[in-house]
């Protein structure tokens, strides 16, 4: 049967036509070279070179066979390469969910550094609210998650990323929104528009926690799945929130966002599962970490 070996010595000599030279490019001695191609002859039926006292040269089939085994190997090095690069996570595809506030933070910047580094790998991005984001990241349907820190149990992990502080979110034409400072005991009366505590618990306990240390429960007037949303909600006038601060970026013009002293922050990180077994992943885990 002919092998792989076989062609890559015949292609050392019919590059070079010296057996001395071509043993030395693939690294065995001149006998065992001689001894392959004449195997190689053997099973082709054929000759393929001319061999006499002074030189060596490709007989018509030889020449054939030149063009086509520099072919057959020149693939299956491509075949090589690109399997061992799927098996390194340099090659492949990584489903990345995220919460739509993920947009607005510093998170898009490591995704950009990674599909820098790994070209060949194709990133599927989507846009989930973050309890649909942990059912995908369980269900294998993306392979991680970007979203606020969430309490897991393995096979799931969480690491965190960067913290995100909360900021007073006000119409830009509110009474409060001309007052030099404002503080979230000054949002006592103020109509509320935040998420579900289904939908990002982390953010809704911690914004509670404000104000129930400002001495009042927040009184919601709306709640919505999306923090763009509440944003724009906001800008109309239709209430005040509590918003992580990037979310500012998001509409600056219609509201106002007014920093709170010694505020709480989120967390904000990445979410898989230690079973998905996606090369990729592990890849994207470690470029992570090492940024």
């Amino acid at each position: 049967m002919i092998e792989q070996r076989h062609l890559r010595y015949f292609l050392a000599l019919a590059d070079l036509l010296h057996y001395g030279k071509a043993a030395a490019r693939v690294n065995v001695a001149q006998s065992s070279l001689s001894r392959q191609i004449a195997d190689l002859e053997s099973q082709l039926g054929c000759q393929l070179f001319v061999r006499t006292s002074r030189s060596v040269e490709l007989t018509s089939a030889g020449l054939e066979l030149q063009r086509s085994a520099r072919v057959v190997v020149q693939a299956m090095d491509a075949a090589i390469r690109s399997t061992q690069a799927v098996a390194r996570g340099e090659k492949g595809a990584l489903r990345i969910a995220f919460t739509s506030m993920i947009a607005w933070t510093g998170l898009p910047k490591l995704i950009k550094h990674y599909a820098a580094s790994a070209p060949e790998v194709n990133l599927e991005l989507s846009e989930l609210l973050p309890d649909a984001l942990m059912k995908a990241v369980q269900s294998g349907e993306c392979d991680i998650g970007l979203t606020f820190r969430t309490p897991l149990q393995p096979p799931y992990h969480y690491r965190e990323l960067l913290h995100e502080t909360l900021s007073i979110a006000l119409p830009a034409d509110h009474r409060l929104a001309r007052k030099a400072s404002v503080t979230v005991g000054d949002l006592v009366d103020e109509p509320f528009i935040l998420s579900p505590r289904h939908t990002a618990c982390a953010l809704f306990d911690s914004i509670n926690e404000l104000c129930r240390q400002h001495g009042f429960e927040p009184r919601v007037r709306m709640y919505t799945q999306l923090q763009g949303t509440i944003v724009n909600l906001v800008g109309e006038g239709l209430g005040v929130s509590i918003i992580p601060t990037s979310m500012s970026k998001s509409n600056p013009h219609s509201m106002k966002i007014v920093p709170i002293a010694e505020a709480p922050t989120v967390a904000l990180g990445m979410v898989w599962n230690e079973h998905n077994a996606n090369p990729c992943l592990a890849a994207f885990i470690e470029a992570v970490e090492r940024s």
